[in-house]
């Protein structure tokens, strides 16, 4: 159920991303909305898959105006905080079994993570989305880097979850 509850939260957060690009850049600038992988559940534009790995917001670059990207981009982590203050609000006020208490704890904790994660200047996070608008890299270069980046993000995530489970 955790899983699931991570899932949501990933769609969340990249619906933070899509609802600032619909106020921005008007109906239709969203082209896809992915959380998740592998996809297991496609509807207009959405796509939710089964495991927490990914997510995105594919929409027209052209339509907006760097400053725009920049709240785009800090839209994903402001709906992650908000989720992380409704997890931890309904651990502690809603009535529920100690399961589910621990596991609300735990989305609000993950949740606050996950904000924080993707505001680190790494392509292709959120963080990295901020920066770029500022160092006016050119298309070929910026693409050359969050390849780039996307490696080391998908390396540090496997490194961190062996880590972890060499702990227990």
């Amino acid at each position: 159920m955790t899983l699931a509850l991570f899932v949501g939260s990933l769609l969340v957060h990249e619906l933070g991303h899509a609802l600032a690009v619909r106020v921005l850049a008007g109906p239709g600038a969203v082209e896809e909305i992915s959380a998740g992988s592998p996809a297991i559940f496609r509807w207009g534009l959405l796509r939710i898959g089964i495991l927490p790995t990914w997510g995105y917001v594919r929409f027209d670059l052209s339509r907006v105006s760097p400053a725009d990207r920049r709240l785009v981009a800090v839209a994903g982590p402001l709906a992650s905080v908000g989720l992380a203050a409704a997890f931890g609000v309904a651990a502690t006020m809603l009535p529920m079994d100690a399961g589910w208490r621990q596991a609300f704890h735990a989305m609000s904790a993950a949740n606050f993570c996950l904000a924080g994660f993707n505001l680190l200047p790494i392509p292709p996070l959120d963080g990295w989305a901020i920066l770029e608008t500022w160092l006016h890299i050119d298309q070929k270069r910026s693409e050359l880097l969050r390849r780039i980046g996307a490696g080391v993000v998908f390396a540090g995530s496997i490194w961190i979850a062996l880590w972890l489970l060499s702990r227990r």
